[in-house]
């Protein structure tokens, strides 16, 4: 009996994520020096991890007989203290994307509904398809590619579960207004959990909406960060999500046992203590994205403008053969042909933005007659 018959239905129709490039992946394949090539695919932070969380997770490595703590008390009970919430109101994940798919096991199922961006993250889909509900994406408002809250709003019928939000939106790098997402949010009926992805909301804090008193007043809304990136624990995997104590409950149901390795709780009770690097990265970054935009401007391509660690760029002719070609110059990046001529770039080092702008610069060249 073949697999595909015993599997359950509606995952026969599952996509498998794709990931970036690794860098040794691109270096075999071309015959290029891995020290030479930059990977910019995959809004990874340029400028490193934190010092605080590697030395954190160095120590760790001298308990790793041990089983790590299934509860993160410490580091649940530490984020608490810093967002000034109760324990209880907080779930530790293996990276953002695991409490994005407890999320949807919990709350989605058949003959429910989830409402997303029709360029938003990629795993909004795939979680929503793995719990064998249905997607209900919206259109981007144009030019920058920005969710419609307004078409969201209507899109909710009694069948919706969750509508899916990041700001800033990955892949597009657009942001909405603070007050346009707290209107949004305490408009919806009491059926409806908005899951806010705050991935990228470190880079814009002062600026980004503060759901916590809104959730504080009972509306049932989840908000989601990672120490994936300005904090540069990515290849560590973790993350949490608040929310009411009651929906942090469900679903610790489905939550893996010892989910969350000790050198990841280290690293990320470290990491959260590091308020100089912090400040380091958003600088840094701020600096690269003026380079980039800058440099695009130089070439005559346009971009959505963005505040997070990457840029969508816009108009560039056959961006799958742009990929291609930068790759072998040693640059990584993220096409987006779903979006049109799109290229997603994320931010990196001053050097490593310069190659690239060379790089592409030589693309567009080759594209002349």
């Amino acid at each position: 009996m073949k697999a595909e018959e015993l599997a359950q239905s509606h995952l026969l129709k599952q996509p498998i994520y794709v990931t970036g490039k690794p860098i040794a992946y691109t270096a075999r394949e071309f015959g290029l020096d891995p020290h030479q090539i930059d990977k910019l695919a995959s809004n990874e932070n340029a400028f490193g991890a934190s010092p605080k969380g590697l030395a954190a997770a160095q120590k760790a490595l001298e308990e790793i007989h041990f089983y790590p703590d299934g509860g993160c008390y410490d580091l649940s009970s530490k984020i608490a203290s810093i967002r000034g919430v109760q324990k209880e109101q907080i779930i530790i994940g293996n990276g953002s994307n695991e409490i994005l798919n407890m999320i949807a096991q919990v709350f989605l199922g058949e003959n429910t509904e989830a409402i997303m961006g029709d360029h938003s993250f990629a795993v909004y889909k795939l979680a929503t398809l793995a719990a064998n509900a249905k997607i209900v994406e919206t259109p981007m408002l144009a030019p920058d590619f920005k969710f419609d809250l307004k078409a969201m709003k209507e899109a909710i019928t009694p069948k919706t579960r969750i509508i899916f939000l990041a700001n800033p939106n990955n892949p597009t790098g657009s942001e909405l207004s603070a007050s346009a997402i707290l209107d949004f949010a305490s408009s919806l009926p009491p059926h409806v959990i908005l899951v806010m992805d705050e991935a990228y909301t470190e880079f814009i804090e002062s600026d980004a909406p503060d759901l916590l008193p809104l959730i504080e007043k009972g509306h049932p809304i989840i908000c989601c960060r990672t120490f994936s990136k300005i904090y540069g624990l990515a290849g560590l995997r973790v993350g949490y999500a608040i929310s009411r104590p009651d929906i942090i409950s469900l679903i610790q149901r489905v939550r893996e046992p010892f989910n969350v390795n000790n050198i990841a709780q280290a690293a990320a009770l470290g990491a959260l203590e590091d308020t100089d690097f912090i400040e380091k990265v958003k600088r840094k970054n701020q600096e690269g994205l003026e380079q980039l935009q800058f440099g695009l401007q130089k070439l005559g391509l346009s971009y959505i403008p963005s505040r997070a660690n990457f840029i969508c760029i816009l108009g560039v002719q056959k961006p799958l053969e742009a990929f291609d070609f930068l790759q072998k110059k040693g640059t990584i990046i993220r096409p987006q042909p779903q979006m049109g001529d799109v290229l997603r770039v994320s931010v990196g080092t001053s050097a490593q933005n310069e190659r690239f702008l060379n790089n592409l610069k030589a693309y567009l060249e080759s594209l002349s007659p």
